[in-house]
């Protein structure tokens, strides 16, 4: 049986590949299909871990829209997130990288 890495590693090193940053609702998709997960839970618990790792320093905010109801409701925000130097750093320090 292969072992997936954790949703934290799995995001960080989602987004350490696109330097250019990536909207919240795109690393969902890209978790949810990873871990083969669905359902409103899950796409909450991803949203969780991104304020969870954005409020660590390990990710920074490049800018924020509200949603016309195309991804997670009307009126929520939409944040497009990219890897932090801390965040590539401590990557470094524990093996993601």
């Amino acid at each position: 049986m292969i072992k997936k890495i954790h949703m934290k590693g799995f995001i960080l090193q989602l987004l350490s590949e696109h330097p250019e940053g990536l909207w919240d609702y795109q690393v969902k998709q890209a978790v949810l299909g990873y871990y083969n997960y669905t359902g409103s839970y899950w796409t909450g618990e991803v949203r969780a871990t991104l304020t969870d790792l954005l409020s660590g320093a390990l990710l920074d905010e490049l800018e924020d829209k509200l949603d016309q109801d195309e991804y997670f409701g009307k009126d929520k925000v939409l944040i497009k997130l990219k890897l932090s130097d801390f965040g590539r750093q401590r990557m470094l320090e524990t093996g993601l990288l």
